[in-house]
């Protein structure tokens, strides 16, 4: 990590090692004092890909005799309360045709048109759902959103490929239930292998789910989202368009969880990612307050 113009650069810095750095520091001060109230510091890997490694996390809290009154995410939200964020479901869709030379292409089955269909269907559905009654104005997109990521398949130009393969996701509002979305696209594989069945019976479309983690939706009158605004000076609070763990510290535990961190996240993930001074000051200053709190008992 170095530093310039005020600013702390290198990899992660904002997502989320700014925050990282201003909690090791409060542990510190923490062992200095005397609390009422227990700090608790939690270190999760993984989290990128799907939220892995908070699970054994969250199975220890779960089965511990005690539980922290609430949590806060320090991912970067330039020091805003952040109320909530969408779930995310991610699939990965493997598409079995039939191979032959291209030249007998009308006597095979092409995988990657099946991946076509179900792409071109994907996106039908997410003008569905873009058109529908489930809106939230708190976030950039405000609604539930459907996106192919990646798509796989083909041997060479001469040859009609008899497998093929695509990755999308979900990202879902809390009032949005991934597994319709999902019941939606199975029933439509379902149609789409119909009437192939006969002349291709090897003909399939499998969808396997990778990786899920619930959406977080703390209401804007929690205890929580006033305590924490009491800490940093705010007024209002926000929802962040990149998903946390706070929605499983949240459903699965049942703890009061907000997300409040240093940087944006329109520095994350780039080169010459950094967070400013002056943000990890304020973070430092919003932690200085929890301690005080702490020692005060709450």
């Amino acid at each position: 990590m170095t530093q310039a113009d005020g600013k702390l650069f290198g990899r992660g810095t904002t997502d989320m090692k700014g925050f990282v750095a201003c909690a090791l520091s409060t542990a510190l001060k923490a062992s200095k004092r005397n609390l009422t109230t227990p700090l608790h510091l939690g270190f999760s890997y993984d989290e990128e890909i799907g939220c892995i490694g908070v699970r054994s996390m969250i199975e220890m809290l779960a089965a511990a005799p005690f539980r922290p009154q609430f949590c806060i995410v320090g991912e970067p939200t330039l020091m805003s309360v952040a109320t909530g964020h969408k779930g995310k479901t991610a699939c990965h869709v493997t598409c079995t045709g039939k191979e032959a030379h291209s030249a007998l292409a009308p006597t095979a089955l092409n995988a990657l048109h099946l991946v076509c269909d179900m792409v071109s269907f994907i996106r039908n559905l997410q003008q569905e759902v873009a058109n529908g009654s489930v809106q939230d104005d708190d976030y950039d997109i405000p609604y539930t959103t459907l996106h192919v990521a990646k798509i796989e398949g083909g041997i060479a130009g001469n040859i009609v490929p008899n497998h093929a393969a695509f990755r999308f996701e979900i990202r879902n509002m809390l009032e949005d239930n991934p597994e319709v979305l999902l019941g939606k696209i199975r029933s439509h594989v379902d149609e789409l292998l119909e009437p192939l069945k006969e002349q291709f019976p090897e003909a399939s479309i499998d969808i396997e789910i990778t990786n899920t983690y619930p959406p977080l939706s703390t209401a804007k009158d929690a205890e929580v989202v006033s305590f924490v605004k009491s800490l940093t000076g705010s007024n209002a609070t926000i929802k962040v368009a990149f998903g946390t763990e706070g929605g499983l510290f949240s459903t699965e535990l049942g703890i009061p969880t907000v997300v409040c961190g240093p940087g944006s996240m329109e520095q994350g993930h780039k080169p010459d990612e950094f967070v400013s001074v002056d943000q990890m000051d304020k973070c430092d200053a919003m932690l200085d307050a929890l301690l005080d709190r702490l020692e005060a008992g709450i």
